[in-house]
């Protein structure tokens, strides 16, 4: 009898060791595939996941839910529960910014419930995908905007030559008969078609520029040493308008990867607006500040401010509130923008101001994960 069990027992753990090296081996190939698997229960709590899944979800040694990490998830698993597996889109902001697709499998071993998830990293082709479709639309109006500038800079070319020849005519007749009304008047109106296509003609010049691909020159920029070029730059109009600039920044600010010239064009489409919009003067705060991953700027004035309505065509080419505006400062901010992989954000309501924050990828940016997190 204590030799049948002692045989028992030498089996189990015979049976025991290879379990073990087979688990050994499944975790060996689970790690070696690139896509993140992460086995919890129905609470949501993590029971496996395997290394691609800890650098991809940023999981260390604390204890996290799925429903944190993945926002939303509660909702899909829900879902999942009904049928034999679910597809999800997931956008994560850490341990980065990223697009997942997620297939999630429900398993019901008698415990409430156990899901499988498989998830991919799909930044690269969904950010492909809405810069090729962006790229098409572009190139599109930039190939119109080509033709349609072709065509009116030509007759817009002639009709400036011929206006200064009747300049030349109407000085030399002026000369002949000194304070003639009519010849004064004549004058006037000539004046005006000179000035109308100017004007056109500085449409048509930034428009193409809004539409024009940008070819940044990139290098590690302090971000603050254009902002300071292009305030100098503006001094006088500032005074002479009565607007007072105010600047804070959080120190030290870490660089961007950017190109200064194209910030400065930037600042000053961004500053101008604001002066733009404070008639009787006031004032404008420049807020500068920094986390892991983005060097924010922000321009906050106290200027009549955006309606409803204003704030919806914000960004549209051509919609401008302004008698003399051409329509495409902030077409223009905006194409700057997306060139460095940033964002814009507009803060604004009738007669409470407007704040323009933009942000800029940090040059090295600092990855941040759930384990440094961890008590």
């Amino acid at each position: 009898m204590a030799a049948a069990d002692g045989d028992s027992i030498a089996n189990l753990l015979r049976k025991n060791k290879r379990l073990s090296r087979e688990l050994s081996r499944m975790e060996t190939v689970f790690n070696a595939i690139r896509s993140a698997i992460v086995v919890c229960d129905c609470a949501g709590e993590i029971i496996f996941a395997n290394s691609y899944a800890g650098d991809l979800l940023g999981i260390g040694a604390a204890d996290v839910s799925i429903f944190k990490l993945l926002p939303g998830m509660d909702a899909a698993v829900s879902d999942a529960a009904r049928g034999s597996y679910a597809l999800r889109e997931f956008e994560i902001s850490y341990p980065e910014r990223k697009m997942l697709s997620a297939q999630i499998i429900p398993f019901d071993f008698g415990d409430g419930g156990t899901f499988a998830l498989i998830l991919n990293d799909v930044t690269r082709e969904k950010l492909s995908t809405e810069e090729r479709i962006e790229s098409e639309k572009l190139s599109s109006l930039l190939n119109l905007a080509s033709g349609v500038a072709h065509e009116i800079g030509n007759p817009l070319n002639s009709i400036n030559i011929h206006l200064q020849l009747a300049m030349r005519r109407l000085k030399k007749l002026a000369e002949k008969l000194p304070g003639d009304g009519f010849v004064e008047g004549v004058r006037e109106s000539v004046e005006i078609c000179s000035s109308e296509v100017s004007r056109l003609d500085s449409i048509i010049e930034n428009f193409l520029k809004a539409l024009r691909p940008m070819r940044p020159d990139m290098a590690d920029c302090d971000p603050i040493k254009p902002l300071a070029e292009t305030l100098k730059t503006l001094d006088a109009e500032l005074e002479n308008l009565g607007v007072s600039v105010a600047v804070n920044v959080d120190a030290p600010l870490p660089t961007v990867y950017a190109d200064a010239n194209l910030l400065k064009q930037l600042y000053f489409n961004i500053l101008h607006n604001a002066m733009e919009a404070m008639d009787a003067g006031g004032d404008i705060t420049v807020r500068a500040l920094a986390d892991d991953d983005f060097v924010k700027i922000s321009f906050a004035d106290t200027g009549c401010g955006i309606d409803e309505d204003g704030m919806s065509k914000l960004f549209q080419p051509y919609y401008t509130t302004k008698t003399d505006g051409h329509g495409l400062g902030m077409t223009i901010i905006q194409a700057i923008v997306r060139a460095h992989g940033g964002k814009i954000d507009v803060e604004s309501g009738p007669d409470r101001g407007t704040t323009v924050t933009v942000s800029f990828p940090r040059a090295h940016r600092r990855i941040r994960t759930l384990r440094q997190n961890a008590p």
